[in-house]
C-alpha cells in the first residue's frame, strides 16, 4: 500500500486482504437480527435494507437480488483492495481525521488529491466532503464575476438549493433553460441580455443522473462565445469515471483540454494559449467525423478476460442492428491527442461517489484558483472526508484511472444492454453512460413492472418526477461493471415478460 509502514493491529494488509477475500468466497452475511422485510407482503411499500454491500447482486432479508439501481458504476464499492485500504487505514489513522482545514490533514486526504490532480492533469485538486461542498465552494468564489446564472431545468433539486444558496450574497439573477436545448439558451441569452446583463454563467449537468442524457457542451460553447465574459459550469458527477477515452468525464468525451478547467481570470491572461483556436462548432466531434476515424487501435488495453467477448462490441458488420458508432467514442485511443482548447473559462467539480464508489467530490484547477476556493469561510469550516473513506477513495482512483478493464467491462455491458433493449422497441440514448431511462406508459404501468421484476429478484428503480418541478417518471436501470451478460440477460428477459 502507498503509505502504511506501520501496523498496530499486528496483521500484514496481505492478511487483511486474504480474510476479505476467504469472506466474499463463503458470501458471508453480517448477522442483523430478523430480516428487513419478508416476501409475503408487498415488496413495493417496504423498505429494503441492504445485508451487504450494494453491488451487482444484493442480500435483502435473506435472499439474493439482482440489482439494478442506485450508483457505483464500477462496482468498486464491494472491491477487495478497497475493503482492504479502509481497513488498514481505520488502523493506522483511526476513524476520523480530527483536524482543521489548511492546518492538520490525513496523508489519504493528500493522497486524493494528488492523485485527482494527476488524473486531471491539473496543477492542483481539491477533495471536499461532499458534492455540495464542492459545488457551493466553485460557486460561491466565482458568484461575483457574473450577473447572469442560467441553468438546465433538470438539474437535480439538490443542486439548485446549493446553487441558489451560494447565489445569495451575489447580484446575479438566476433563470433556467429548457433541458438540453441550446436554441431555448439562445433565445433566453438574447432577451436577458438586451438591457441589463452581460455576463452570463451556464450551469449543466455533464451527465443527467435520471436519464443518462449528456448536455451538448460544444453547442453550449458556440454560444456562449459569442458573449465576453462569459462561463459554463460543469457538474459532471456521474460523467467521471465513465465518460471519455479515459474516464475524465464529459468534456473528454467531446475531446477538450481539461487541464485548462478552473482557472482565475489571472490565469487565463497570463496563458497566451488559452481559448485559442478560433473556435466554431465546426470544430467538436460529429457523427460524420466519426465514421471516417479508426476508432479500433490494435494496441488498446484490453483485458485477456475481455479478449474474449471484444467482437461483440461495436462490430458493425456482424450486428443486425448496432448502436450508432457515435457510442464507440469512447474506446478512441487518440482523442488525447486531438484536444481542444476550452473556448471561454470552464468550471469543473465532479464526484467520487456516483463511478469510483468512493466518498465525497473534486475541484481540479490552477494553484490560484484551488487557494482562493481554500480561503472561502465555507470551505475552512467544512469537515474533511472520514479518513478511512479518504483511503478507500484512494483505492478506488487507482483501479480506476491506472487500469482501463474495469471500465471498459462496464462498456462492454452498456453496449450490449443498450443494443438488446434498442432490438425490444425501446428508445436508448446512444453513449457509454451506464443509466438507462425507460418511460413505459403510465406511472401505474411502471410501478407494475417494478413491482414485477421484484418478484422476479431484478432491483430497479421508479423515479416519479425528473425533479419537483419537473415531471416524466421512467424506470431508472443502473449498470456497473460487476455484472455479468447472464444478469443482464435475466433483467431483459424479465422486462420483457411485464410489458
Amino acid at each position: 500500500m502507498l503509505y502504511f509502514d506501520k501496523q498496530p493491529s499486528g496483521e500484514s494488509p496481505e492478511r487483511i486482504l486474504s480474510s476479505l477475500n476467504e469472506e466474499k468466497a463463503q458470501h458471508l452475511q453480517p448477522q442483523l437480527g430478523k430480516p428487513a422485510l419478508r416476501r409475503d407482503v408487498s415488496l413495493i411499500e417496504e423498505l429494503f435494507a441492504f445485508d451487504g454491500p450494494p453491488d451487482a447482486t444484493v442480500s435483502i432479508g435473506g435472499e439474493e437480488y439482482f440489482y439494478f439501481s442506485g450508483e457505483g458504476y464500477l462496482g468498486l464499492q464491494a472491491h477487495p483492495d478497497v475493503l482492504a485500504s479502509t481497513c488498514e487505514a481505520v488502523l493506522h489513522y483511526g476513524t476520523s481525521s480530527g483536524s482543521l482545514r489548511r492546518r492538520y490533514t490525513p496523508v489519504p486526504i493528500l493522497e486524493v488529491q494528488r492523485q485527482a490532480a494527476e488524473i486531471y492533469e491539473t496543477p492542483r485538486a481539491l477533495y471536499c466532503g461532499s458534492e455540495a461542498d464542492a459545488l457551493g465552494c466553485l460557486l460561491e468564489s466565482v458568484a461575483d464575476s457574473y450577473d447572469l446564472v442560467l441553468v438546465d431545468e433538470h438539474c437535480s433539486d439538490a443542486s439548485a438549493a446549493v446553487i441558489r444558496r451560494a447565489l445569495t450574497r451575489s447580484a446575479a439573477r438566476l433563470v433556467s433553460f429548457k433541458h438540453r436545448d441550446p436554441d431555448d439558451l439562445k433565445r433566453v441569452l438574447v432577451r436577458k441580455t438586451k438591457r441589463r446583463y452581460k455576463r452570463p454563467l451556464v450551469i449543466t449537468e455533464g451527465l443527467f443522473n435520471v436519464t443518462g442524457e449528456i448536455a451538448p457542451i460544444p453547442q453550449y460553447y458556440e454560444i456562449l462565445s459569442a458573449y465576453p465574459g462569459a462561463a459554463l459550469l460543469v457538474d459532471d458527477a456521474d460523467g467521471f469515471g465513465v465518460l471519455g477515452g479515459k474516464g475524465r468525464g464529459t468534456l473528454e468525451y467531446f475531446g477538450y483540454d481539461m487541464s485548462r478547467v478552473n482557472h482565475t481570470p489571472q490565469d487565463r491572461e497570463s496563458d497566451p494559449t488559452y481559448g485559442a483556436g478560433d473556435f466554431s462548432y465546426n470544430d467538436a466531434f460529429t457523427p460524420d467525423d466519426f465514421s471516417r476515424e479508426d476508432l479500433y487501435g490494435s494496441e488498446e488495453p484490453w483485458s485477456e478476460a475481455e479478449e474474449e467477448d471484444s467482437e461483440d462490441f461495436c462490430d458493425g458488420e456482424d450486428d443486425e442492428d448496432p448502436i450508432d458508432d457515435f457510442i464507440c467514442l469512447q474506446r478512441d485511443e487518440t482523442v488525447e491527442e486531438v484536444k481542444k482548447p476550452l473556448p471561454i473559462p470552464t468550471y469543473l467539480v465532479s464526484s467520487l461517489g456516483r463511478a469510483i464508489g468512493g466518498y465525497g467530490a473534486l475541484i481540479p484547477g490552477s494553484s490560484s484558483f484551488v487557494d482562493r476556493v481554500v480561503d472561502l469561510p465555507r470551505f475552512q469550516f467544512s469537515l474533511y472526508p472520514p479518513t478511512p473513506l479518504a483511503a478507500s477513495t484512494l483505492k478506488g482512483l487507482q483501479l480506476s484511472f491506472y487500469r482501463d478493464d474495469i471500465r471498459h467491462k462496464l462498456w462492454n455491458n452498456v453496449y450490449y444492454f443498450k443494443s438488446e433493449l434498442k432490438k425490444m422497441g425501446f428508445t436508448v440514448q446512444e453513449n457509454m453512460a451506464p443509466i438507462v431511462a425507460l418511460g413505459i406508459g403510465s406511472d401505474q404501468n411502471m410501478r407494475r413492472i417494478q413491482h414485477g421484476m421484484i418478484k422476479g429478484q431484478v432491483l430497479v428503480s421508479f423515479l416519479q418526477k425528473i425533479n419537483s418541478r419537473h415531471s416524466g417518471g421512467n424506470l431508472r436501470a443502473a449498470l456497473f461493471a460487476s455484472h455479468e451478460r447472464v444478469m443482464l440477460n435475466i433483467f431483459l428477459e424479465t422486462l420483457q415478460r411485464l410489458i
